[in-house]
């Protein structure tokens, strides 16, 4: 398989409904919704509360609200809403700085959606946070302050789910990758290292990665709106969305390094090629039915860099 021809594939199933987007202008949404517009459906683009969205093509924004309640009223009006929780805000180790837009964005606007989602009597409703909110064993075990707010907002569905009869599904996000990627995240940093010839400065060989490219995240996301109408009410589902290989950092840059991008160069604080004591990707986690990954890692990667010369 080529990227070449490989696109996102939008089920035809979501045709007489209503995806409801937040997060529309992170690394996730913007390629979802570009995804969707060419597909010819019309997401309905929610901001947060207190600001006013500036029409877009091929989309319907929400008029700004203030209240739960104002959201509520504008999700009612809607042909078979959907929401789809995408937003949230990213920080690995946070300062006491930090502190407030964590909270602000992933636990106080999410639990002002499930509100809105509640009031408006609208049950779908797919929820997408991190795997960091777990061990590599599957316990609740958040790796930092993102992740246990992430882990908040999770548990916080469940309630509303058995008050107001949700159908409600907890995607689980790892390392996902690929396209045009702005994060300061890892992949970025080796692209725009891959792209400057300036060498890498990495942390630990050993630990491991499990990356996700971003035509299988939104496919995923997809797959995942399509399966709340199969969840019982008043029940969530928890699923993860995992790529075919596990690999250490140390593995993936000589695989970068062996193809698309001979010339980039890397160092390591750590060299070890195993270290127990490194957070590891919970392999067996819960699966979404009915979805697996399209795109191998070497294809992936092969379009990842490519594009550099």
């Amino acid at each position: 398989m080529t990227m070449s021809n490989c696109k996102p594939i939008v089920p035809e199933a979501l045709a007489g409904q209503t995806l409801c987007l937040t997060g529309f202008s992170g690394y996730v949404g913007k390629h979802l919704v570009s995804t969707l517009v060419d597909a010819g459906v019309r997401p309905f683009l929610i901001g947060r509360p207190g600001h006013t969205l500036e029409p877009m093509a091929g989309a319907d924004v929400a008029v700004r609200w203030d209240s739960s309640q104002e959201l509520a009223t504008q999700l009612a009006q809607l042909v078979n809403p959907v929401v789809l929780n995408i937003a949230g805000h990213f920080v690995s180790r946070h300062s006491s700085s930090d502190i407030p837009p964590l909270v602000a964005g992933n636990l106080e606007f999410p639990i002002k959606i499930f509100e809105a989602v509640a009031l408006s009597r609208t049950t779908r409703i797919v929820n997408v946070g991190t795997s960091w909110e777990y061990s590599d064993q599957g316990s609740p075990e958040p790796a930092n302050l993102y992740a246990q707010l992430k882990a908040s907002n999770a548990a916080a569905l469940e309630w509303y789910a058995r008050q107001f009869e949700f159908q409600a599904l907890n995607v689980k996000l790892n390392d996902t990758y690929g396209g045009n990627d702005t994060r300061a995240k890892l992949m970025p940093l080796l692209h725009a290292c891959a792209t400057d010839g300036q060498p890498a400065a990495l942390n630990a060989w050993a630990q491991r990665l499990n990356l996700l490219h971003i035509v299988d995240v939104q496919e995923g996301l997809l797959a995942a709106v399509i399966h709340t109408a199969s969840i019982t009410p008043g029940t969530v589902q928890t699923a993860f969305l995992l790529g075919d290989e596990t690999v250490t950092v140390g593995a993936l840059m000589e695989r970068i390094q062996a193809g698309p991008a001979p010339l980039l160069s890397f160092s390591f604080k750590d060299t070890r090629l195993e270290n127990p004591e490194l957070r590891d990707v919970w392999a067996a986690a819960p699966q979404l039915p009915n979805w697996r990954p399209r795109i191998s890692l070497e294809v992936g990667l092969d379009d990842y860099f490519g594009s550099i010369k």
